[in-house]
Parts: C-alpha cells; sequence; structure tokens
C-alpha cells in the first residue's frame, strides 16, 4: 500500500482517488475549494455532456500541434495511446456500476436528469463511500521531494506521501478556484510548461449594435492571413512564423453563432478558438466566414416572382443580418427578384455564403472552458501518466499541455487520465 496524494478534486481528481483507493492505497485529496467537483457545475450549460460516442485522438489539441517541428502528430498519438487504455466505453461502465444512469443525444452522452450536479453527486458519493480523507480550503504553497517521497504544504499543513497525481487543472473558469498555480511548482521540479491561453472561449469582432442577441445557424470556417483552413492544411504562415496545424480538427464547423455584447459565441466558435486564437497571438490576421446559404432555399427563394429581395432572403436567414449585409454591399433590399437576372441571384448568394468577421480579440479566461498550454506532454509517460522528469509525480486532467473540442471530451480526457494516473501510482 502507498501513501497518495492527489492535488486537485474535479473530475480528473476524484477519479484518480476512486482508482487509487480501490487498488488498496491511502489515499488523501487536497482541494483548494470547499467542496469537491465546483468546476463541473457549470460543464454544458449545467447539464455536464461528460462524454462522446466518437472518441479518438484527432479530437485533441496542444501547444505542440502548433509549435513541434519534429512530429506534427504528437499530440495525436499521445491521446490515442491514453484513450486505448481508457476509452469512453470504459467511463461509460464505471458510471454506470456507480449507479449513474444517462442518455445519448446526436452522440453526446449526459445524466439523465440532464444535470451536473448528478454527475458531480456521483463521483463524491463514491469518495465518500470509499473513505478518501479530503482536505478543504488547501492553497498548495510548495511540492518538495526528499528522500521519503514528497511533502506539500501551503504554510500551516505539511503532507508526506509516497506519490503525487497532479490533478489541479489550469486556468480556465477562475471563479471554481482554477488558477494555473500548479504551474509554478512543477516547473521548479523541472518540467517545461507551455505558457496558459484560454481555449473553448468566444471571440471579439465588430459588428453592427443591431445584430446585438441575434442567433443563427450558419455553416463558420476560419480564415488566417486570407487563407480559409481546409482539412488538409498542414501549415499556414504569419509573417514570422509558420503555424502548424492540426488537420483532423480544422473543418468547417455547423451551427449557432451567437451575437452578445460585442462578441462572437456558441460551440463552432468555441471549436476553431483551437486554431484561433495560436494565430492571433503570432500576429495572424483570423476571420470567421459564416455561411448562411449552404443547406436552405434561397435559391429558390430567388426565383420567385413578384417578391423583395429582402423577403426572399428574410426566409431563410435572420433579417437583421440580412439587412446589415445588404446595407454594408449598398444592395437595395427592395430590388423585385423578377428583375434579377443569373448572375445577380449568383452575386447574392455568394454574398451570404461569406459573411466575413475580422476576429480582434478572444474572450479571457474567466469566459472560457478550458485552458491550452500547461506541462509538456513530451514529458508524461502516456501509458502510466508518470512524470519522465520527476519520478513519482504523475498527471491527470486540464494541468496537462492537451485539450479537447467540445463534446464530452475534456471530461473523458480528466476520467482517461484519472484512471490511469491512478491505477499505476
Amino acid at each position: 500500500m502507498s501513501n497518495i496524494i492527489i492535488v486537485g478534486g474535479g473530475v480528473a481528481g476524484m477519479i484518480a482517488a476512486i482508482t487509487a483507493a480501490n487498488n488498496g492505497n491511502k489515499v488523501t485529496i487536497l482541494e483548494k475549494n470547499s467542496e469537491l467537483g465546483k468546476k463541473i457545475l457549470i460543464t454544458g450549460n449545467g447539464r455536464c455532456n461528460f462524454t462522446n460516442e466518437y472518441m479518438k485522438g484527432d479530437c485533441y489539441s496542444s501547444s505542440l500541434s502548433c509549435d513541434d517541428e519534429t512530429n506534427p502528430n504528437i499530440t495525436r498519438e499521445f491521446a490515442d495511446v491514453v484513450l486505448d487504455r481508457f476509452n469512453n466505453k470504459d467511463f461509460i461502465k464505471v458510471l454506470s456500476n456507480l449507479g449513474m444512469s444517462y442518455y445519448v443525444r446526436e452522440g453526446y452522452y449526459y445524466p439523465k436528469t440532464d444535470e451536473a450536479r448528478t454527475f458531480r453527486d456521483t463521483l463524491v458519493s463514491e469518495v465518500n463511500r470509499l473513505g478518501i480523507e479530503v482536505v478543504y480550503n488547501f492553497n498548495l504553497r510548495s511540492i518538495n521531494r526528499n528522500e521519503d517521497g514528497f511533502t506539500l504544504n501551503n504554510k500551516e499543513q505539511e503532507y508526506q506521501c509516497d506519490k503525487v497525481i497532479i490533478a489541479a487543472g489550469g486556468n480556465a473558469a477562475p471563479k471554481t478556484g482554477s488558477s494555473g498555480d500548479c504551474y509554478y511548482y512543477l516547473e521548479k521540479l523541472g518540467h517545461n510548461i507551455f505558457k496558459a491561453k484560454p481555449v473553448l472561449t468566444n471571440f471579439k469582432a465588430d459588428y453592427p449594435d443591431v445584430l446585438q442577441g441575434v442567433n443563427a445557424l450558419a455553416n463558420i470556417s476560419i480564415r488566417i492571413n486570407g487563407k480559409t483552413l481546409e482539412t488538409d492544411d498542414t501549415a499556414l504562415e504569419t509573417d514570422d512564423k509558420t503555424i502548424k496545424t492540426n488537420a483532423a480538427t480544422i473543418k468547417t464547423e455547423k451551427g449557432f453563432i451567437k451575437y452578445y455584447k460585442g462578441m462572437l459565441s456558441g460551440i463552432p466558435i468555441y471549436q476553431l478558438s483551437m486554431e484561433a486564437i495560436p494565430a492571433l497571438e503570432l500576429g495572424g490576421k483570423v476571420e470567421i466566414v459564416a455561411d448562411f446559404v449552404t443547406d436552405s432555399n434561397i435559391e429558390a427563394a430567388l426565383q420567385l416572382q413578384g417578391t423583395t429581395l429582402r423577403a426572399a432572403l428574410y426566409k431563410s436567414i435572420n433579417p437583421k443580418i440580412v439587412d446589415v449585409v445588404l446595407k454594408d454591399n449598398n444592395i437595395d433590399p427592395d430590388t423585385l427578384t423578377n428583375n434579377m437576372n443569373a448572375a445577380d441571384r449568383e452575386c447574392i448568394i455568394e454574398l451570404f455564403s461569406n459573411v466575413n468577421y475580422e476576429i480582434i480579440g478572444f474572450g479571457g479566461f474567466e469566459n472560457a472552458q478550458a485552458t491550452l498550454g500547461g506541462v509538456d506532454i513530451r514529458e508524461i509517460n502516456p501509458q502510466t501518466m508518470e512524470s519522465y522528469i520527476c519520478k513519482g509525480i504523475y498527471f491527470a486532467g486540464e494541468i496537462m499541455d492537451i485539450v479537447g473540442r467540445c463534446g464530452g471530451y475534456n471530461i473523458q480526457w480528466a476520467a482517461s487520465t484519472g484512471t490511469i494516473a491512478g491505477i499505476n501510482v
């Protein structure tokens, strides 16, 4: 039996604790908040999409997806090793054995109650049932290695252990206690830490006030320095640096784009943020391109006789968007469709297939669902989650420089890495 300390009581920390305790270890969780799993309660707008039917390494990105010159596929390969050891079916089985019911919608898994609290309480109940010690309101101030293992303290209390699992999360959603404190202590132990960036977040854009509150369905893509990212793109040039891209995650995203307080939001925007934010930080010009025509009947509407252009477009596109685009392009909205020729109709279709918004910034960590950056995954053994740099230190969850798309991928990552760490300590 080993004496194990887990730093952080979110999904990764609780699952690591449950797994380690079930393997006969003495386990203590050091939790910064006054309760376990606080961040879980806000995931999925309080509904907690915890995994997905499609679960592969190409759903994950890291700083290495942009910067690593030796192996551009390193992120996907690392994630695939982890997911091969504990996948979505394994996670669903664990939750089912703990008595939690769930439902599936379009490949997304949710608690049957449709409440994140159900998922959180399922894990907390098992932590309590196993008698795992939890120390609340513990603000870590040091991790030191010694001949007996490790000591961790907060200047008031000191804990000795054989091994440590770091599951302290990143910087996203600081109101839930996420602050990236552990990066500093891990750097002192010798780890390379990639700068933390907010991802799965909204974009700042300049658009007319009349669009505030609009929620519109579109196919949305990203353009960097004038080039639209396609699924086969591998690199984009900025003025001084090549941006390596994770080809499997670069594609058009379909869903609702939301205009709110000078921001663009919605699931498609969050997905594209993993490519956009690194490019913005390198000084690239980033545009979001919204296609409101695909999967619509606009072409048929434009063929109707005796109707105005405005009325024809209103049948498929939010009227406020129609009015703004026509005005910006000096097109008379009262033009009769029967006075338009084929070239005129093609021009309108092209216009509403490529509505561009230049991105001038992005939401901070307070608006982000996840963190890009953290512990360099090249310094972690994906088979065990143990550090190559400091033996006896293990990692689980968002503390690592790897982040999944929206859709249950980050909770699955927390569960997979937490389980593997818990098995191997």
